[in-house]
């Protein structure tokens, strides 16, 4: 067997030329013009003919069928490649229509907050965050253009924020419930017990001047009392989170925890005493201006 493998390896130009020829005088033999009748011999070739054809037609087919898969795998990873750098577009557009549906739902919530009608309000929105070691203050987008006062109180649909210290054309300053400098009347909603909220820098507030006989629990809701004029109301202010004895003196210990969560704050609700003001009348068109004057 070897030897036969071996024998045909060095002859196959030989063998190659002799098919060849066979191949060629078999055509001869089949195609015969004029000849009607195909005997053995002819009917034999042709056989021979077709199949050699069919065996020599097999590599050109597969490679045929492997150039179009190829070409078909080359477009599919061209279009996978488009279709990665169109999700790369996408995606900031779909996290910034998801912020805007948020934000429209924070804006939903705030409106809707009950108001007294002695009082209108204007929206604002959160732009810097002042706070310190030793203050706690937010910088608005709305100032004295937009209707916007000192002393005005700013909330968020939780609760008080804290009030306008100062204005400008655009801008106001917040200063919050947390600032050392704050002080805002309220009451404890169970008891109507009167006291001051006041901040200390810190992530809770202090109400003072209760007296040790007064019953304050933990879980009490504190709420502004609209004494001062300075808040209206019934605002939330917080919650009783730590009562204690003072030490010395005729007053308790009493740790409030913020009803608003300052490190998420966006966008605020200034509420101003009086009523809305009427709307400036739209800007004239020149032309329209020009036809009414004299």
């Amino acid at each position: 067997m070897d030897y036969l493998l071996v024998l045909l390896k060095e002859h196959r130009h030989a063998i190659v030329a002799v098919a060849t020829l066979v191949v060629s005088l078999l055509l001869l033999l089949a195609v015969r013009p004029g000849n009607r009748g195909p005997g053995m011999v002819e009917d034999a070739a042709l056989n021979a003919v077709g199949n050699l054809q069919g065996l020599i037609q097999l590599p050109v087919d597969a490679m045929q069928s492997l150039t179009f898969r190829m070409a078909q795998w080359h477009m599919l990873e061209e279009e996978n490649h488009r279709f990665r750098q169109e999700l790369k577009l996408l995606r900031p557009l779909d996290t910034r229509v998801m912020e805007l549906e948020m934000e429209n739902q924070r804006l939903r919530q705030l409106l809707s907050m009950p108001l007294d009608p002695v009082f209108h309000s204007i929206a604002a929105r959160v732009v810097g965050d002042t706070s310190t070691a030793f203050a706690n203050a937010l910088l608005l987008d709305t100032g004295r253009l937009h209707g916007a006062r000192v002393n005005a109180s700013v909330l968020v649909p939780e609760g008080v924020v804290g009030r306008i210290v100062q204005t400008s054309s655009r801008t106001s300053l917040v200063l919050t419930l947390l600032d050392l400098n704050s002080r805002v009347p309220v009451l404890v909603q169970r008891t109507r017990t009167n006291g001051i909220v006041a901040g200390f820098n810190g992530q809770n507030l202090r109400l003072e001047y209760i007296s040790k006989d007064a019953d304050i629990r933990p879980g009490d809701q504190i709420l502004t009392s609209g004494i001062a004029g300075s808040f209206p109301k019934g605002l939330p202010v917080g919650i009783v989170k730590e009562v204690r004895d003072g030490d010395t003196g005729l007053f308790q210990r009493i740790l409030v925890q913020p009803a608003v969560d300052f490190d998420r704050i966006e966008e605020v609700r200034l509420i101003i005493p009086g009523k809305q003001p009427p709307a400036p009348p739209p800007a004239m068109a020149p032309a329209e201006a020009a036809s009414k004057s004299p």
